[in-house]
């Protein structure tokens, strides 16, 4: 009777253990300061999309030499950093090398700026502060509020699609950048090439090609809006081209 009670215990405590939401223990955030290389957004298990936040834009060179701190950010999200610069939709976790990096977005609200600007002069650009007593890291979900917008940024994926919800104060200047030129372990014509498309004022597509840990890898994209948008435009930061850009409407 004694054995039978027993294998009827351990019989129970398997069942209740089946029965135990492991999700809730897992910590996205776990290995993202100093050299462990990871980052704490959005994705699941073996999915094509790791929606996340890039904290800088270190360059690969700097002075025309290999600029040590871009190994930090192999997974481009440092714990100890005090700005969010977007959130791109690949990255690489705990490789110790890095790439991808791609589709920058970031919103933001009131003057318009189109370069990211650095973490010395945070201002200059169009990146903001965050702060870790305002952002949540789950799995398959991240949530921050940018500081310097009063946005509040959700993210969630699956295994083809990252989904961005962003909570903005009211404005009549509120903006949604996508740099295509960002990347991690960026560097001089890393970038290949980039392609946009406004097929409406709901849809854009676009791919870009990289030389990078991969050569020539090409990388598309669809991406819908829940709200059209009423004006869009484009910076060429190329120094090979005249053509700087074009602004438009589309009731033009």
């Amino acid at each position: 009777m004694a054995a039978a009670l027993f294998f009827l215990a351990l019989q129970q405590h398997a069942l209740a253990q089946k029965n135990v939401n492991a999700v809730k223990y897992v910590k996205p955030i776990i290995g993202t300061q100093r050299m462990g290389h990871t980052y704490p957004g959005a994705t699941v298990p073996f999915g094509m999309v790791q929606l996340s936040p890039d904290t800088d834009t270190i360059p690969y060179e700097k002075n025309g030499r290999y600029n040590p701190d871009v190994y930090k950010y192999c997974a481009g999200y440092q714990y100890d950093d005090k700005t969010i610069v977007g959130f791109s939709h690949t990255h690489f976790s705990g490789t110790g090398h890095s790439d991808l990096g791609d589709f920058l977005v970031m919103p933001t609200v009131g003057p318009l700026k189109l370069n990211p600007g650095t973490a010395t002069e945070p201002r200059s650009g169009f990146r903001s502060a965050f702060s870790h007593q305002q952002e949540t890291a789950e799995a398959a979900y991240y949530k921050v509020k940018l500081d310097d917008y009063n946005i509040t940024a959700e993210l969630t994926a699956t295994n083809r699609v990252g989904f961005h919800q962003y909570t903005f104060p009211k404005t009549d200047s509120a903006h949604i950048i996508l740099d295509l030129m960002s990347g991690i372990y960026n560097y001089e014509d890393k970038n290949v090439w980039t392609f946009l498309r406004v097929e409406n004022d709901t849809l854009i597509t676009g791919y870009r090609q990289t030389n990078g840990w991969a050569r020539t890898r090409t990388v598309y994209f669809a991406m819908t809006f829940s709200k059209p948008f009423y004006q869009y435009g484009n910076k060429n930061f190329s120094s090979r081209q005249v053509y700087r850009g074009f602004w438009g409407k589309f009731d033009q």
